[in-house]
This record gives C-alpha cells, structure tokens and sequence, in this order.
C-alpha cells in the first residue's frame, strides 16, 4: 500500500482515540486492615473495583515450626534429624533439602539453626 494512503488513516485512528476521552480519575476508599495482619485498599476503576492487599502477618501460622529443635524431632537419639523423623505438614518437611547443607539425609543442630 502507498504511504499517502496510510497517512489519512492513521490520523483517522488517532482522531478517534482521542475523541473517547479520558480515562475516568481513581477513587480511592479507605485503607483497612484485613485478617492476618496486612492492610488493603479498595480502588474503583473504569473495569470495577479492585482491592489491593499488601503486608505481612503478624504471625506466621506455622510459625511453631520455625522454633524447633534437633532435640524435638530426634525420636531414635542419634542427635541429628531423619526425613522420617519430620512429622508430615511441618514446615521442615517440605524444606528439609534446603536445610540439609551437606545432603547426607540427615540435619544437625547447626544446620538447623542456619535454617530460622
């Protein structure tokens, strides 16, 4: 297509972009804070409201977890803690190779302080 044809359209496009208007301004409601500890706002846009959450809790529901001990979880005594020694749902059981440094299936009190 010849340029001379594209010209006239583009500024057909641009006339009409401009011709719909402003975007309508925020409104903004009030911050609140929601269960947990964090806070939120709620925005109204030209698509509808949008609420925006933000924050940390003030505590951790598993936050027990993060306190343990080697001396808690050794069942068998050898001072150090198994996979099989970490109860299912504990935080350490979806973290353990994380925690394990050296990866020898076995976490040691250092390891374990390294880990809070």
């Amino acid at each position: 297509m010849k340029a001379w044809i594209l010209l006239p359209l583009c500024l057909l496009a641009a006339q009409a972009a401009a011709q719909q208007g402003s975007p309508q301004p925020v409104r903004t409601e009030s911050l609140t804070t929601y269960h947990g500890g964090g806070q939120s706002r709620q925005l109204q846009e030209q698509s509808g409201p949008v609420t925006v959450r933000w924050g940390q809790p003030e505590t951790l529901p598993n936050a027990a977890d993060y306190r343990v001990t080697v001396a808690d979880l050794d069942r068998n005594g050898d001072g150090v803690v198994s996979r099989e020694e970490v109860p299912e749902g504990h935080a350490l059981a979806s973290e353990f190779k994380l925690v394990d440094r050296n990866h020898d299936g076995r976490i040691t009190a250092e390891e374990l302080a390294a880990w809070r």
